[in-house]
């Protein structure tokens, strides 16, 4: 069979792949691979998850595309941080839309998945960071502190949302308490200040010299489309008020892939406008190098790559013992009810041996 079968309800599959008020379109596990790539052409609660994402690597893909036209994207060292920046977007929504397809195939491979979807979300953070401070970033900031740093204090916050999603997703089982939600949450919020305290700054300065930038607008609506995903991916609206009633289309973590993607979209509209300015900033710092571009993005992924390795080992030897001690009890309990079951019919047979003996007597 090359397509799964049709979707399940939640009591039909572990709780590890329940959704909190969803309560259908599951899809089965233990299928081939090339099954789990072609649902994303049947009806199931992943559908819209996998397509709002794969979207929105077309959008960056065509843009990208469309850049390479107008800027030397490879061969001028000022635009390798516009490089690495695409580069991390690719690869985020490659992450989340390929954990949404495959992570109903097993429990080791659901583990998995995860843990790349949230390596892509801190490697996209890293990339905006060096979008942000190379191309955004207010003249009063040049040569301070946060200008000076922004690369490696983003490369070592990426990492950290890596561990810290894994961790939230590793460490409890469903039905999981707030503090996962905390451990997502902050990670996500410390690099989200990090990387948008430039575009902040530009426009608290705005109330004090004037100067508004064409960009501001599209940062604005960037900034308030991420804020609104978060509202959704934290607050299981609208399927919390209507169990069941949203599991293919309009649930909420659907609405946050939306968001996500409305914030890639205005973010990519926001740089292209200061790219096109002629008082663009990043002609006024020093030529980017090797090192704190390519480099430093090669540092994250292998950073991301090593913990997400060290936890899919941790994960599959858990699973394993799980596997052997539930096979253990279960052995415990068959040899149990065979043994009482023997017992008794030894009883039994002692039983009619004495009735016997009485009746010959």
């Amino acid at each position: 069979m090359i397509f799964l079968p049709p979707a399940l309800d939640k009591d039909e599959i572990p709780i590890l792949f329940h959704e909190p008020y969803v309560l259908t379109g599951f899809r089965p596990l233990h299928y081939p691979w090339t099954s789990y790539l072609l649902s994303i052409f049947q009806w199931h609660n992943e559908l819209l998850n996998i397509w709002t994402h794969l979207l929105a690597l077309i959008m960056v893909l065509i843009r990208a595309s469309v850049w390479s036209t107008e800027f030397s994207l490879l061969s001028d060292p000022f635009m390798w941080p516009l490089s690495v920046g695409i580069i991390t977007m690719i690869i985020l929504y490659i992450c989340s839309s390929g954990a949404h397809c495959l992570q109903n195939r097993s429990e080791v491979v659901h583990y998995t998945c995860f843990m790349c979807d949230y390596a892509g979300i801190g490697l996209y953070g890293f990339g905006s960071t060096m979008l942000h401070y190379w191309y955004c970033l207010h003249e009063d900031l040049l040569g301070s502190f946060s200008h000076q740093f922004a690369i490696p204090v983003g490369a070592v916050l990426a990492v950290i949302v890596c561990i810290c999603c894994t961790i939230s997703k590793t460490k409890y089982k469903r039905p999981y308490p707030f503090i996962r939600r905390v451990w997502q949450m902050s990670s996500v919020f410390a690099i989200y200040v990090w990387l948008i305290f430039p575009i902040w700054y530009r426009i608290w300065m705005y109330y004090h010299d004037g100067k508004w930038s064409s960009s501001f607008k599209n940062h604005i609506q960037q900034m308030l489309w991420f804020t609104v995903g978060g509202f959704f991916f934290g607050s299981d609206i609208p399927q919390r008020f209507c169990p069941g009633l949203f599991d293919i289309i309009g649930h909420s973590h659907q609405i946050f892939h939306m968001c996500i993607f409305m914030t890639t979209y205005e973010q990519m509209n926001a740089l292209y406008l200061e790219l096109t300015d002629d008082t663009v900033i990043i002609h006024k710092m020093e030529e980017p190098t090797l090192f704190n571009t390519w480099g430093m993005l090669a540092m994250v992924i292998v950073a991301n790559i090593f913990v997400v390795y060290y936890f899919h080992c941790s994960v599959s030897n858990r699973l394993e013992q799980e596997k052997e001690q539930n096979l253990e009890v279960k052995n415990n309990k068959h040899l149990t009810e065979n043994g009482g079951s023997c017992l008794h019919q030894e009883n039994v047979q002692k039983s009619l041996v004495s009735k016997c003996k009485d009746k010959t007597q």
